[in-house]
């Protein structure tokens, strides 16, 4: 017989933009069956928006329009809002394929349960080409900013670091009953080193702290010395009926689906179903792209979705940048 489960609160943020994923992360859930609380970070909700989360059931809402940050560098304000005896972090454009309730949490209350990637991964977080090192660690002297920071906000570090590389700040669980202190320590040092203002979710203008929230967590995790271990496996990519699924790349499944995240279209689009056939009061006209007749249109488009936002950003950096004078 499965032994109750710690009382617990996944919390999230997002601003109007992302209201989709916020209601399909919490409704992706309560289609799973799952009663689990959550405590939503809102910024420039109006109150029909509130209104449209609120009938999920469940969801508390903590309005963050006072704070000039990026949202992603206010997860650790969040948590710290729960209520319960554990609290999860999951980013709103992400959601789960069924009920996790049984792997959500750190087998112990001494660990957090989040996802360190492999040595083959870290290029993709550290390029060698800009920090250096062998590209599949952290390279040293992002370890040493990152110790010498930790010192002066924690009042001491360890002098090695715990882990050979870092993990995805997407989502983590921890007891806050024990680890409060911990997250205190990682809003501490959010707000000593990281820009406050918003700056989206990299600043690459930042030479160790470039992913922001991210970033701060893994100097916590390496070197806060009370600091949860990270539980040694992550449960919650194992079976495709309980998986966390993120969807890291832009543009989001409600404006567009990249060749990537279309590997989980059903399970995303029967989210919307549900919440449709339930009666609940929708974040606004169903966008074709979640709608399931849009399926074969989705993955002929799905490399030009891709680019898109790429080329974007590369045509507002070309006008951005100063031109040459003339010669004379």
């Amino acid at each position: 017989m499965d032994l109750p489960l710690p009382s617990t609160t996944i919390a999230t943020a997002g601003d109007a933009n992302y209201l989709w994923g916020i209601f399909l992360l919490v409704a992706s859930a309560r289609k799973a069956g799952m009663d689990v609380p959550f405590l939503v970070g809102t910024r420039g909700f109006s109150p029909r928006d509130s209104r449209v989360l609120a009938a999920l059931g469940g969801v508390e809402q903590l309005p963050l329009d006072g704070s000039r940050r990026s949202l992603t560098c206010l997860k650790s304000e969040v948590m710290l809002a729960a209520r319960t005896s554990f609290v999860a972090w999951a980013d709103s454009d992400a959601f789960f394929t069924g009920d996790v309730s049984r792997v959500l949490l750190p087998a112990s209350g001494d660990e957090i349960h989040f996802r360190l990637r492999a040595p083959a991964e870290m290029p993709s977080a550290f390029p060698p080409r800009r920090f250096g090192g062998d590209g599949r660690s952290v390279p040293p002297a992002v370890l040493d900013a990152w110790r010498a920071d930790v010192r002066k906000v924690a009042g001491g570090a360890l002098d090695a670091p715990r882990y050979g590389t870092t993990g995805s700040g997407c989502f983590l669980a921890l007891s806050l009953a024990r680890h409060r202190r911990f997250l205190e320590i990682w809003d501490a040092l959010q707000k000593k080193v990281l820009p406050d203002r918003d700056v989206g979710v990299v600043d690459r203008s930042l030479a160790y702290y470039h992913q922001l929230d991210e970033s701060t967590l893994n100097a916590c995790l390496q070197f806060v010395p009370d600091a949860p271990r990270v539980q040694d496996v992550f449960r919650l990519d194992k079976d495709r009926a309980r998986l966390f699924v993120h969807f890291v790349s832009r543009p989001k499944p409600w404006a567009g689906w990249t060749r990537r995240a279309l590997r989980f279209f059903d399970e995303y689009v029967s989210v919307v179903e549900w919440a449709g056939a339930s009666g609940l009061e929708l974040p606004g006209p169903v966008p074709p792209c979640l709608r399931r007749a849009f399926a074969r249109r989705a993955r002929v488009l799905a490399r030009w979705t891709e680019l898109r936002p790429k080329l974007s950003a590369r045509l507002g950096a070309l006008r951005a940048a100063p031109r040459r004078s003339p010669d004379a």
